[in-house]
């Protein structure tokens, strides 16, 4: 297998009919290896039927707060059995809020019924990864421990790189020495647990007013991409097509259909041709070939 190895993941499966259409899209024409389901949405049933039918490779997206205030959802494992992160029977929004009220035992309980929501719908999950951010640590919380504990009982990679570069694209500068000594110890806790991670990882951290229009977010992802060094790079977006109520609830649904336009384009084919990659998805990723 070759040295650059490129997951290319869509997530939020199961969070809209423009943004599960497109996804479907996206795999039957060859542009995407991998996708991950929001086991809590609205349209998790929908979305892990079609993954089952279609052969579409997903992982567990696991989710501890809902996308918007208008459209709550309730937690996996039933807002009894998980107080700390609900108010009225739902996830809450505030994904602050729900950091500093959460307990440990209820953000376990919750991952561990996303888990079995794909499964029990004949998903068996390849990967795991995290909504929002919210089990990496930059809240305040330990959760990765949490989601730590449960990839390694049920053999999940999980979304985390073992490479610093990341850092300076979510922050679009270097990172001083705290934020790396961090990355270090949670790479050092993996490898503890005995979870594999992947080697980097590539998404456009900017805002829509900030990224500016589609030929500058391509451009992000062409000079990203181009520079990714050996190993296993997963490629993640959040590709839609064009839904005009959803954009007028958040400006930021355009950068999703630019997403989807540029995976579906000539210019990313060429360049994972130009480059190299050999795709993968997460199950047949070469991780055995990585530290153990």
């Amino acid at each position: 297998m070759n040295a650059r190895c490129l997951i290319v993941n869509a997530d939020d499966f199961g969070l809209t009919r423009a943004g599960d259409e497109a996804i479907l899209r996206l795999f039957e024409a060859g542009r995407i290896t991998s996708t991950t389901i929001l086991a809590p949405a609205a349209r998790a049933e929908v979305a892990c039927a079609a993954a089952k039918e279609r052969g579409l490779p997903a992982g567990v997206h696991w989710t501890l707060h809902a996308e918007w205030e208008e459209e709550r959802w309730p937690p996996s494992a039933g807002a009894a059995a998980v107080p700390s992160l609900c108010e009225e029977g739902a996830l809450m929004c505030d994904a602050g809020r729900m950091a500093r009220r959460a307990r440990s035992g209820d953000v376990s309980r919750e991952l561990e019924a996303q888990i079995s929501f794909l499964s029990s719908r004949g998903v068996v999950p390849d990967h795991a990864d995290s909504h929002g951010g919210t089990l990496y640590g930059i809240n305040g919380r330990l959760f990765f421990l949490n989601a730590f504990r449960l990839c390694r009982r049920h053999d999940l990679p999980f979304r985390f790189p073992r490479r610093e570069e990341f850092l300076r694209r979510q922050l679009g500068r270097e990172p001083g020495a705290l934020l790396r000594a961090a990355h270090r110890a949670i790479v050092a806790s993996a490898d503890r647990h005995g979870v594999k991670l992947i080697d980097d990882f590539i998404t456009n951290p900017y805002p829509a007013a900030k990224i500016g229009g589609f030929s500058a977010l391509a451009a992000y992802y062409e000079r990203e991409l181009a520079s990714a060094g050996d190993g296993i790079t997963e490629l993640f977006l959040h590709p839609s097509l064009p839904d005009e109520a959803l954009r007028r609830r958040t400006g930021e649904w355009q950068k999703r259909v630019w997403e989807y336009d540029y995976l579906s384009g000539d210019a990313f084919a060429s360049l994972v041709e130009r480059e190299g990659f050999t795709l993968c998805s997460w199950a047949d990723a070469p991780f055995g070939a990585r530290r153990k």
